[in-house]
């Protein structure tokens, strides 16, 4: 599998592959947790989302393609760290892998891939961020050896 597999730097060309990507990765969020209940129009703003991301020098997208066919994407934002060391982090903010594809280091590749461009730069630190209901984010992310970084508590408002 590995020498049809390829990790790269998205491209505009890979807008339509990418967008629905993200669509099927909201999605699954929201089988997890109703909070996460996609909006009508997700399928435009995840197109404006990733179309704008390309435009933007502290966001990393790459693609992974096999056989000429995309089959993941990772989107990542370099943040500051105001107050800690180390001062910047590569955040990754999504990660999908067509489930066909899963469990066959895909995933593991692309973190990869985002880690060699953050060493790049300086930086040092990876971190993601998902629901903590989707267990296999969790699973996944755990077994890359990435531990609880930050709580996020939220309360509804009715």
């Amino acid at each position: 599998m590995d020498g049809d597999l390829v990790i790269r730097r998205a491209s505009r060309d890979d807008l339509n592959s990418i967008a629905d990507l993200v669509l099927r990765l909201k999605r699954l969020n929201e089988e997890f947790d109703p909070l996460y209940t996609i909006r009508a129009d997700a399928p435009e703003v995840i197109k404006s989302y990733i179309e704008s991301s390309f435009d933007n020098d502290k966001i990393i997208m790459l693609v992974a393609e096999y056989s000429g066919r995309v089959v993941g994407f990772l989107r990542a934002e370099i943040r500051s760290r105001l107050f800690y060391e180390p001062p910047f982090e590569g955040l990754i903010t999504d990660l999908y892998v067509l489930p066909a594809y899963r469990r066959m280091k895909v995933g593991g590749a692309l973190i990869d891939k985002l880690i060699e461009l953050l060493k790049k730069q300086g930086i040092y630190l990876v971190s993601a961020e998902f629901p903590p209901m989707n267990k296999i984010a969790v699973e996944f992310y755990e077994n890359m050896g990435f531990k609880p970084l930050l709580y996020r508590f939220f309360k509804k408002v009715e």
